[in-house]
């Protein structure tokens, strides 16, 4: 979709699975310009892989950086838009093997 001079176009799965919010934070700006990309670059899978990394952090209260992301994702380009990847091989999964749901979880 074109926008009119001065705006960009945001895909709305930005805001409902990325959980964007606008100011994005520090850290998402940060990740962006290390990786040399512009948000409307980015597809709706690798921002919510940024916003999670973020929480995870803040839960655990870790300031998160550009390069613990780094760590444990890789940029991919997919020919029309990037995305993040996890990072294979040196970083150990915390789970071999992921669950499939979470019964009783209450």
């Amino acid at each position: 979709m074109d926008a009119p001079p001065g705006y960009i176009t945001l895909y709305a799965a930005f805001f409902r699975e990325g959980n964007l919010r606008l100011p994005m934070t520090k850290f998402t700006a940060d990740v962006l310009a290390n990786y040399g990309l512009h948000i409307s670059q980015i597809n709706a899978i690798g921002l919510p892989r940024v916003t999670h990394f973020e929480f995870i952090c803040r839960a655990n209260r870790v300031e998160p950086t550009f390069e613990m992301f780094n760590v444990f994702y890789t940029v991919s380009y997919t020919g029309v838009f990037y995305s993040f990847n996890s990072r294979t091989g040196g970083v150990i999964p915390c789970s071999f093997i992921p669950p499939k749901s979470l019964h009783d979880w209450k």
